[in-house]
């Protein structure tokens, strides 16, 4: 029997078919946007983010540190594993104590790959000796398929204080840096 997940087209005996599609890196996911009905390979997301939503989309290499500058107004971002097709989501809000931003991963696969996020945060260079204040946290990233299946509580944040912020008013960025390493069993 043939996978019938958009790209992959494998070959596969009668009775392992099922078990090939839970764990096919083609499985198809979902758009993290409310109320959007995209369905479709992992590879798919980050052009549907980027046309539809109009989310910004970087690329990533594992093991490899990526800065962003990150406005406040507009937090979200999608970062796009090219080595194997795997999407992260960076999302992030405003509280009154500071910034929290937290990052997930959207596989199409089950079990999902197991991911580990250095993620840290830089704020601007003190006048008087030109030293940098800095939060750092290590996430166990969560997978899921679906938008919505990962609770809030099952997520890690990083908390950037406001002193860290870059800018003012509603022009305000987080200097943020993001290393992922897929974890092997």
């Amino acid at each position: 029997m043939k996978c019938d997940h958009h790209g992959c087209g494998r070959q596969v005996t009668y009775h392992k078919l099922d078990d090939h599609k839970s764990a096919c890196p083609l499985a198809p996911c979902r758009c993290p946007v409310p109320g959007c009905g995209f369905e479709g390979p992992p590879p798919a997301l980050p052009l549907h983010l980027s046309a539809i939503h109009s989310m910004p989309v970087h690329a990533v290499q594992y093991g490899k540190v990526l800065q962003l500058e990150v406005p406040v107004s507009e937090p979200r971002r999608l970062l796009f594993a090219e080595e194997d097709g795997r999407a992260f989501l960076v999302v992030g809000g405003s509280l009154g104590l500071g910034v929290p931003i937290a990052l997930s991963a959207r596989a199409g696969a089950s079990p999902p790959p197991h991911y580990m996020a250095k993620v840290w945060a830089n704020g601007p260079p003190a006048v008087a000796n030109d030293r940098t204040d800095a939060v750092r946290a290590e996430i166990h990233v969560t997978s899921s398929k679906e938008p919505g299946t990962v609770a809030v509580e099952e997520l890690t944040f990083l908390t950037v204080p406001h002193k860290l912020l870059a800018g003012a008013g509603p022009s305000r960025t987080v200097s943020l840096h993001v290393r992922i390493d897929k974890v092997t069993s």
